[in-house]
């Protein structure tokens, strides 16, 4: 009897301590819970992959490829720059494929995630930047991929603003960048504890 009450009360408390890793890891992500497909969906994919991907036809609005008016060279470019300013490890960059690797490591557990880059050119002044992110260990994210793949559209955002499309029926031509809004060295986020962190 007291062998059987003692097991109840360890696996109730391994109970509590996966609930809390979980809850905390939801959390942290800071993922958008209200926006499509809506709270249960998403809650059901954080707890049943370990994979986040864009798609043209992606039900999660955060997980499709974001088009710039930008030549392609250019946002790859800016997509390296922004993988560094979030201090992920760059294991591989090749600028002949415009194609990016990158090791980023989650906020609560500090596992290690896969990040993929890479830059479509849509013409000679457009381009489409896709994004693919995967965990090394487990079969459940919590959302930690999806976050890696925002935190590197808002940090493309921040470097090069003026650049981003999201609808072309939204983007009037003041809108449009010219020559003299590409992107500076001066533009690029410090590397500072201030800066997001994985």
């Amino acid at each position: 009897m007291r062998f059987m009450s003692g097991l109840l009360q360890v696996v109730f408390f391994l109970t509590v301590i996966l609930a809390s890793l979980v809850g905390a890891g939801l959390i942290s992500n800071d993922l958008p819970w209200s926006d499509p497909p809506g709270m249960a969906t998403r809650l059901m994919t954080y707890l049943s992959t370990n994979v986040a991907e864009t798609t043209p036809d992606s039900a999660f609005p955060e997980l499709r490829p974001r088009s710039y008016a930008a030549p392609a060279a250019l946002m790859f470019d800016v997509a390296r720059r922004a993988a560094e300013a979030l201090h992920w490890e760059l294991s591989t960059v090749e600028p002949e494929e415009r194609k990016i690797e990158a090791v980023a490591t989650t906020r609560v557990i500090k596992f290690k995630d896969d990040v993929t880059i890479w830059v479509e050119a849509d013409g000679e002044e457009r381009s489409t930047l896709f994004a693919r992110s995967a965990s090394r260990v487990g079969n459940v994210d919590l959302g930690a991929n999806t976050r890696h793949i925002m935190d590197l559209f808002e940090t493309v955002d921040i470097i090069a603003p003026v650049t981003a499309i999201v609808d072309e029926a939204d983007v009037t031509e003041e809108a449009r960048p010219s020559p003299e809004t590409t992107p500076t060295e001066s533009d690029t986020p410090s590397t500072t504890d201030d800066q997001p962190q994985e």
